[in-house]
């Protein structure tokens, strides 16, 4: 899938675009962020800027090796930048982000623990009291329809309920931020929409503040209230559209409107889908 360079017509959405916030106002900001791997003379990122601010769902697309992954690991401080910086909530970040969550392709569930502990174990890790830790298990197992699988070994569970596990777990010690990288890239179908409105659910309920990474366009819209869209390697910022499709979203009924249509256009039109360059 390779990007156009050449300059196309855009839809009226992003010309009408509010503007990247700017300072410290962000939850999350990338400054001016390249980043070279140590002994490679070839740039993965180059001069990314752009904003997470809190309560925001932001998706992030484009095609495989542009460096989306990277800037998560950018934003979890599991990497540093080459040039520029990462500031979370205004100060530069130069360790790993205790503020941030992960929840990545695989659910990583430790095997042997049950359910309960897996998605308990970030309050195990912290010394939260034991009842209060089983309070909020007990809680987040109810809002990720897990109620009933808590003694269950995640060998014993399908892809979606270990995904399920995963989400729980993340969201579970009320993080800052949640970074998800293509979390349900490995589902079925049905299994990932339904797991799409779920996490729709959660995020709206519990104003959470969510980095997204996909390959799927409808995904993207979907889910977001902005996309950052970008380039093949070195990955660069092309665009950035907000999606002003209202909330609470039932992601079934959304895809047929004319807003959603707009914008679907308007993402293709920065990928080569058809073969025109």
């Amino acid at each position: 899938m390779a990007l156009k360079r050449t300059a196309t017509m855009r839809s009226n959405i992003e010309d009408e675009a509010p503007a990247v916030p700017g300072g410290t106002s962000a939850l999350l900001a990338f400054r001016d962020v390249s980043l070279r791997f140590p002994g490679s003379d070839r740039l993965t990122l180059r001069d990314i800027n752009f904003d997470i601010t809190e309560g925001e769902f932001v998706a992030i697309i484009g095609p495989s090796g542009c460096g989306k992954s990277t800037l998560l690991n950018l934003a979890a401080g599991l990497l540093a930048p080459s040039d520029g910086e990462v500031l979370f909530r205004g100060t530069r970040l130069d360790r790993v982000n205790v503020g941030a969550a992960y929840v990545t392709q695989d659910a990583n569930l430790l095997p042997w623990l049950r359910v309960a502990g897996n998605v308990g174990l970030p309050l195990r890790i912290r010394g939260e009291a034991q009842q209060e830790r089983a309070r909020k298990v007990a809680d987040w197992l109810s809002v990720c329809g897990l109620t009933g699988f808590e003694s269950y070994f995640p060998a014993q569970l399908s892809g979606g309920m270990q995904k399920r596990c995963s989400i729980a777990r993340a969201f579970i010690s009320g993080p800052s931020v949640i970074l998800m990288d293509e979390p349900f890239g490995p589902l079925d179908a049905l299994t990932r929409a339904k797991l799409q409105q779920e996490l729709t659910r959660i995020v709206e309920s519990r104003s959470c503040t969510v980095a997204f990474v996909t390959h799927d366009l409808v995904e993207a819209i979907s889910l977001a209230d902005k996309v950052v869209v970008m380039s093949s390697s070195p990955g660069e910022v092309q665009a950035q559209l907000e999606v002003p499709l209202s909330r609470p979203r039932d992601l079934s009924q959304i895809t047929g409107t004319d807003v959603f249509q707009q914008l679907l256009t308007t993402l293709r039109s920065y990928f080569d889908l058809d073969g025109k360059a």
